[in-house]
């Protein structure tokens, strides 16, 4: 009988212990996960990239990319775009360098605000966060509390190294631009000039 009830108590231990330790090892990756993109955020002070953007049509984009937080964006297209985005904390304006137009939206409602207002993205009350890992690639989804539509921003890193290589920006209908991530450098000086809007001429009458 007692060699029975050893017997069962091995049997015991060894599916409990099948069955934890899968859980805790998912519940050690997710905190490693978190730690990574919250150390990622707290330590992100500036960035420069060389980016390719796919737009919801397939349209191809590229550019170079300037980021210091808090608050500061450019995004200088190549042509045929001529487009520039640029913001300073408060407005995102975007833009053509060919018709010489101007348009301000207001940053908050941005998909860029998402980024570019908090360093503390895991743990900000304003936004909810989801994220997945899968082939090596950590997916972090970032969306507003306050907003029932679609509009996302979706942030990819590479899990070795640790590094952001592209971020994907979903619409109020649910389209999704891609911009791929190329030649990062983090945390270099740059010109607080990068991110003031151009100052187009008035015209000669």
């Amino acid at each position: 009988m007692n060699v029975f009830k050893s017997y069962f108590q091995i049997i015991f231990c060894f599916l409990f212990s099948t069955m934890i330790v899968p859980k805790l090892n998912a519940f050690e990756q997710s905190k490693s996960v978190s730690l990574q993109i919250e150390n990622f955020f707290k330590n992100l002070e500036t960035l420069e990239a060389d980016f390719i953007q796919v737009s919801p049509s397939g349209d191809i984009s590229n550019g170079k990319l300037f980021l210091e937080l808090p608050g500061k964006l450019r995004i200088d297209y190549e042509k045929p775009n001529n487009l520039l985005i640029t913001s300073q904390g408060l407005w995102i304006v975007i833009q053509d360098r060919d018709s010489k137009s101007t348009n301000n939206i207001p940053l908050k409602s941005s998909p860029f605000s998402m980024l570019l207002d908090n360093k503390s993205i895991l743990k900000s009350e304003n936004f909810k966060t989801e994220y997945n890992i899968s082939s090596s690639i950590i997916s972090l989804k970032i969306k507003s509390y306050e907003n029932e539509k679609p509009e996302s921003l979706i942030l990819e890193f590479s899990e070795k190294p640790f590094s952001l290589k592209k971020w994907i920006i979903i619409d109020t209908f649910g389209e999704s631009t891609t911009v791929l991530i190329q030649n990062a450098k983090y945390n270099i000086n740059l010109s607080h000039l990068l991110f003031f809007p151009i100052d187009f001429l008035e015209p000669n009458y």
